[in-house]
């Protein structure tokens, strides 16, 4: 049987794909690898399926390609694992049809779905903006009401903030039995489903999970890196230091720089504002409870709003 992981996005799908599900031998991968895609058939792949609007989507060029990476990877039988945050995110496909083209094109499949708690699924999202290309620095709140503010929004993708109905859309498609949600909050304990869940779906040792996911680094912004941040946040829009010292310095200079400006202490999560946090939890509640209920995962305990 096929395995497809969506993401969430900041939920470890880097680490899962680069230190996992890259390199294992029970299935074939097509996927994102090192913030890229392994070819272009994969990419191409992929696109189709999370940004091709449907008038112009064609079953049978997905089979087409579907069997060229099958050729390329040399392998007519082994199971597809494939794995893309885009497949979760709003402003790509619409998400229940992009379950459908998934459902179309790999089913039987198993289902991975990783989450995390929304405030700090929030918080995340605008650190990670801010290291965005010549981005000006917003407040927390500012990000909040740009990105979040309306129905419309100008980002090219976002998080949607309710996972009940994403979860339930994948389980009357391939079946409850077949989709597995783990909260991201579990990789922090070795002793939680997690690793176990994840051994299962790969077929691999627990204890080999474990420990490439343990190699995994620490990605949160440094408090060097704010502060270069925050001098380019005042030089002409568009200027990104990062790509102007990679164009203008020799590398043995560029690196060495790079990594001063990149280590260092981390800095904190901002405070989710009080309007925001009430608000998230009128949105959330309801569908986290759901999960939980259904599921028998401890969300309220792991900072995820749940209804009272």
């Amino acid at each position: 049987m096929n395995l497809i992981h969506i993401g969430l996005p900041k939920t470890a799908s880097t680490t899962l794909q680069d230190r996992l599900f890259s390199n294992q031998d029970k299935f074939a991968y097509l996927g994102r690898f090192k913030n890229g895609y392994l070819n272009q058939t994969t990419k191409e792949i992929l696109e189709r399926l999370t940004f091709e609007d449907s008038l112009e989507y064609d079953q049978s060029i997905m089979n087409a390609l579907l069997q060229r990476a099958r050729n390329e990877m040399r392998i007519s039988s082994r199971p597809i694992l494939v794995s893309a945050e885009s497949l979760s995110v709003e402003g790509r496909a619409d998400r229940r049809l992009i379950a459908e083209r998934l459902h179309e094109l790999f089913a039987p499949a198993k289902i991975l779905i990783v989450l995390r708690s929304q405030p700090a699924m929030l918080q995340s999202m605008y650190l990670n903006d801010l290291r965005g290309s010549g981005q000006g620095i917003l407040s927390f709140e500012a990000w909040l009401e740009r990105v979040y503010g309306g129905i419309r929004y100008t980002e090219t993708h976002r998080v949607g903030l309710n996972y009940e109905p994403v979860v339930r859309a994948y389980e009357s498609l391939f079946g409850r039995e077949n989709v597995t949600v783990l909260p991201f909050e579990f990789i922090k304990d070795e002793n939680a489903i997690f690793f176990g869940r994840l051994s299962e779906l790969l077929q691999m040792e627990r204890e080999e999970v474990q420990r490439r996911l343990a190699m995994a680094e620490n990605q949160r912004m440094s408090r060097r890196h704010m502060t270069a941040l925050r001098i380019q946040h005042y030089l002409p829009s568009g200027t990104n230091l990062a790509l102007l010292g990679r164009r203008l310095l020799p590398r043995p200079i560029y690196e060495p720089a790079r990594n001063f400006v990149a280590g260092g202490a981390r800095i904190g999560s901002p405070e989710l504002p009080t309007r925001w946090r009430e608000h998230v939890a009128a949105i959330c509640a309801v569908g986290n409870s759901r999960i939980a209920a259904r599921l028998n995962l401890p969300l309220a305990a792991l900072g995820y709003p749940v209804a009272s």
